[in-house]
């Protein structure tokens, strides 16, 4: 991923009086945005986005890996292995007839999970312990980040402030989920990421032409999600924390970056937290959730989905009775194939051709009797589509400068 140049401590002002400026446009405190977004739930709470449409078709355009020191990772087998043998140590049980491997996949080499001998149908694949799950429970209680987490609110948000401390945690080598994170790909080959070009290829491809739309909502939320919890998060931290968050290192790719692994790879777990529940009205809020090992195989419909204990602990049982060379599955749920594109960057050879659930967008849904209020406290008779993209065309004009005085 690209890394901006060191900042002159004016630029590194104007860019925060920048970010000033794009909250106030949004409503300060980003109370207008909220109104968007609510109207939007329906399709970004799967969340994560990236912006700047084909700007990075390839994000490590110029050699940039987002995990410091990645020679000193290993092998792709040697990183699997070291995450098997970190977790391991830290309470993790692994099924011992569990290795890594590298399968066929319509004339490709994909890596997945392969037993090495004799696993039972039933049996536990692996269990993770709740102290090796990785979400805004393990920022509030880093020694150095929950002092960040507890004095920011805009933390207190499962994507953006996980994709916070993976950034930073990705850019220290004595981190504690070093192993896990030498894992993670440098770069997630998601739609959002294509050129225009390389889109329309893909949708052809891999989509039927009934899906195409679906792909395209899923898409546009998610930048919509990634812009706004950058300049919501990002600007406090650059603000209060000057030293620890310097802009030049926490760039908006490598925000999206972060973002896109969260995407990919996460579940959904019961957060306890004062300020979510401010926000929420309700106890607990169910925040993304990395699962070290758990988000190492791939996906087959009839495999069993991981399950969580009453301890917090998740674990995967295998679906069927296997042997040596077979591959251990995983199901991420039955999703149709414009969602499996949108969250994963693939269509699995073996879906069943699930119909998507919704359209993922809003038809001709008004609000209130058929209206909406503008900026300027107007009604209009435009529908949520309508008052979507255009409130999108103006975030994202205002974005794009941004951005652009960053470069």
């Amino acid at each position: 991923l690209p890394v901006f140049e060191q900042e002159s401590s004016r630029k590194e002002k104007d860019v925060i009086f920048s970010y000033s400026n794009i909250s106030r446009m949004v409503g300060g405190d980003m109370s207008l945005t909220a109104i968007y977004l609510g109207i939007m739930s329906v399709v970004v709470f799967f969340a994560a986005s990236y912006s700047l449409w084909g700007r990075f078709e390839t994000p490590d355009d110029v050699g940039h890996y987002p995990v410091v020191d990645p020679h000193e990772c290993g092998s792709d087998a040697e990183k699997v292995l070291n995450v098997f043998e970190w977790s391991q140590k830290h309470g993790a049980y692994i099924h011992p007839n569990v290795t890594t491997g590298l399968f066929d996949l319509e004339g490709n080499k994909v890596r997945g999970l392969m037993a090495k001998g004799a696993i039972a149908q039933g049996e536990k694949v692996f269990l993770m312990p709740s102290n090796l799950l990785l979400n805004l429970a393990a920022v509030r209680s880093d020694p150095v980040m929950g002092k960040v987490y507890n004095e920011t609110n805009a933390m207190h948000d499962g994507l953006g402030g996980l994709a916070v401390y993976l950034m930073r945690e990705s850019m220290n080598k004595s981190s504690f989920w070093r192993p896990y994170i030498c894992s993670l790909p440098s770069y997630v080959p998601l739609p959002i990421f294509f050129s225009e070009k390389k889109l329309e290829r893909v949708k052809r491809q891999q989509l039927p032409e009934e899906q195409w739309r679906n792909l395209d909502n899923l898409m546009e939320s998610r930048r919509d999600t990634i812009e706004l919890k950058f300049t919501s998060i990002m600007p406090a931290l650059f603000r209060k924390y000057p030293d620890m968050f310097p802009i030049r290192d926490f760039s908006y790719p490598r925000f999206a970056w972060a973002c896109s692994i969260i995407m990919s790879r996460t579940w959904g777990k019961r957060f306890q937290d004062e300020v979510l529940r401010n926000k929420t009205g309700n106890l607990t809020t169910q925040v993304q959730t990395l699962v070290p090992a758990a988000d190492m195989p791939n996906h087959l419909p009839e495999a069993f989905q991981a399950r969580t204990l009453p301890s917090g602990s998740l674990f995967l049982i295998a679906h069927r009775n296997l042997t040596k060379g077979d591959q251990v599955y995983i199901s991420y749920g039955p999703k149709c194939d414009a969602e499996f594109l949108a969250h994963y960057g693939f269509v699995p050879f073996n879906n069943t051709r699930v119909k998507c659930k919704h359209g993922f967008g809003f038809g001709n849904v008004t609000l209130e009797g058929g209206s909406m209020l503008t900026d300027d406290g107007k009604n209009t008779s435009m529908s949520a589509d309508e008052r979507v993209r255009e409130w999108r065309i103006k975030w994202r004009a205002h974005f794009a400068k941004f951005y652009k005085m960053l470069n």
